[in-house]
């Protein structure tokens, strides 16, 4: 999960990219990612920060959630998915 922290924002935000070609990655499984989630958090967000890639971690390590993911149609469905 690519993160950095961004000095002047207000809040964490994040944005989930899905790839139309899967890309090499150092990943757990030595498989190719098709997803890419990105999160960024205010500078002094610390233990936000450590709290959201926790959760982010272990929904991606589920795979029902990951290709609902896939599926998902549209950028309302996605957000459904994190809800």
């Amino acid at each position: 999960i690519p993160h950095g922290r961004i000095k002047g924002l207000k809040q964490a935000a994040g944005a989930l990219i899905r790839l139309a070609s899967p890309v090499s990655f150092d990943s757990p499984d030595g498989r190719p990612v098709t997803l890419l989630f990105v999160l960024l958090v205010p500078e002094q967000a610390t233990e936000e920060h450590l709290q959201i890639l926790s959760e982010l971690a272990q929904r991606f390590s589920d795979r029902a959630f990951r290709e609902a993911l896939q599926q998902a149609p549209d950028a309302e469905a996605v957000l459904k998915l994190f809800a």
